[in-house]
């Protein structure tokens, strides 16, 4: 089953192959610029290690004719055409990696085996020729390893031909449709321009008038008796299967980064938004009931048909339990668990209210402004103010009368309570010494209460009302100064004198 999964995720990302491209160079500045005409080119790279500018070169194109010839300034291009068997993509060149001269205006080099395009398109995928790229630093010249076909040794003794071609664009919209040419083994026609060796300095990939490799009737380059040709080409025109790259874009099958055949683009897109994210859900389902239905075949075998049905009657007692409203431990300690995060919670808000209730107290206080107060100056109005903004105290002329008037009449009653309460003290009457004798010695000798029943006393105490005196409240008077009443000295008393004469009892 996992074998049949992972060979319907392969076979669904092969459709992944136009949306996804290689890494290449921008056109401009940074990367490269070409000013291109067919009698001659421009090019100003720098996206190598040093930034490199070409001059006067001189595209070399096919005169058609009966014996149809190259030759430098000739408005036609020239054709290669073949099975497109590896390529690749260049976003830097180095010079220690051996990159020299024109190289570093080349975006992309391909390997074609050459035929017609339509024994191309008849090669069956897994038939065609296979190349084991090792490495690519020189455009022209690939290192491959064993394979099918190894391009190192290609030779005059060779079943197959082949174009080694370091591509360089001459349009804009070439650069961006080179990425077509990251896909491999599909048939292909390059249409371009050779460029004409200008100097001494010249080496291989060049025209030479002197080699110069021979064309067929439609402008289609053949390839020599050494079976392989290494040539820079400027690109003109790039021709697929079902699109086609133009230098202007206006071609009506025109070829677009990220299109996919037979959906498009967004045929594609919602393709795998349907099929590919419905039906992975969908498998994740039936593998979970895969995994569901081992499980329980598994338990049946090693618990029996009657473990199996102890089970059953487990959970059916359980569902019912459940319907009662009993519920499990695990299930209870869930529930004192969440009931004593609830409380711990509702402690915390109640602290934090408390906090905020005190603090706001704290405010209130402190928002007596003192300073205020003592700043202020009374006012000549009919109010007087203290303190100031919100905690401010404002006094009115009728309460400053009325407190007034409260504090005269509560003197008074004091006063008249006072005179009740006290009453004024009265000097004795002198008598003669002896009177005043007898009198004093009466008077110092306590009277003895008379003896009475403890019931007679209990009644009477009970009986006698005590009254109590009334209660005075003071608002914020202030007591006038009372002249306290000085007693008169009394003279002092003694028990007896020194000049008593105690054989006179007499009265």
């Amino acid at each position: 089953m996992r074998r049949v999964i992972l060979a319907v995720v392969l076979v669904l990302s092969m459709t992944l192959a136009g949306c996804l491209g290689p890494k290449t160079v921008d056109w401009g500045s940074d990367g490269i610029e070409v000013d291109f005409s067919s009698d001659s080119a421009d090019i100003e790279s720098g996206f190598g290690d040093k930034s490199m500018e070409f001059e006067d070169l001189q595209p070399v194109g096919c005169e058609p004719s009966d014996t149809s010839t190259l030759s430098p300034g000739a408005s036609n291009s020239v054709s290669f055409s073949g099975y497109l068997a590896a390529s690749n993509f260049y976003d830097s060149h180095e010079s220690i990696n051996g990159a020299s001269g024109l190289d570093y205006a080349v975006t992309t080099s391909v390997a074609i085996q050459s035929m017609s395009f339509s024994d191309a398109g008849k090669v069956v995928e897994g038939d065609g020729a296979r190349i084991d790229l090792k490495e690519w630093n020189i455009p022209l010249y690939p290192e491959t390893r064993a394979g099918t076909a190894d391009l190192d040794e290609v030779d005059m003794d060779s079943e197959s031909q082949w174009f080694v071609l370091a591509l360089i664009p001459t349009t804009e919209n070439i650069h961006d449709g080179m990425r077509s040419l990251h896909e491999w083994h599909q048939p292909v026609i390059i249409e371009g321009y050779l460029v004409n060796s200008t100097g001494p300095e010249a080496t291989g990939g060049y025209y030479r008038s002197q080699n110069s490799p021979s064309i067929d009737s439609s402008c289609n380059l053949i390839v020599g008796t050494n079976n392989i040709q290494n040539l820079y080409v400027f690109v003109d025109k790039i021709v697929l299967e079902d699109a086609v790259v133009s230098d202007d874009g206006d071609a009506k099958n025109e070829w677009a980064y990220g299109d996919v055949p037979f959906f498009g683009r967004f045929g594609f897109i919602l393709f795998f938004l349907i099929v590919g994210i419905g039906g992975g859900f969908g498998l994740f389902i039936l593998s979970q009931l895969f995994v569901i239905q081992g499980a329980k075949t598994t338990m049946k075998t090693l618990l029996g048909k009657e473990g199996m049905e102890k089970i059953k009657k487990v959970a059916s007692d359980l569902r019912r339990s459940k319907a009662m409203g009993m519920i499990s431990p695990k299930e209870r300690k869930k529930q004192i668990d969440r009931e004593a995060k609830e409380e711990a919670k509702a402690e915390k808000e109640k602290a934090k209210q408390d906090k905020a209730s005190k603090s706001s107290e704290e405010s209130q206080i402190s928002g007596f402004d003192l300073d205020s107060v003592l700043s202020s100056s009374p006012s000549m109005g009919s109010a007087s103010e203290f303190g100031g903004g919100s905690s401010s105290v404002v006094a009115t002329v009728e309460s400053i009368e009325m407190d007034k008037v409260t504090e005269e009449n509560v003197y008074h009653e004091q006063e008249y309570a006072y005179q009740e309460e006290t009453p004024s003290w009265t000097p004795p009457v002198t008598d003669s010494s002896r009177e005043r004798r007898s009198r004093n010695v009466v008077s110092n000798e306590p009277s003895k209460p008379k003896r009475e029943h403890f019931s007679s006393v209990a009644n009477s105490n009970s009986s006698t009302p005590v009254k109590k005196k009334k209660t005075v409240r003071k608002r914020k008077s202030v007591k006038r100064s009372q002249p306290e009443v000085e007693p008169e000295n009394e003279p002092k008393q003694s028990g007896f004198g020194e000049e008593d004469d105690f054989s006179d009892f007499s009265m």
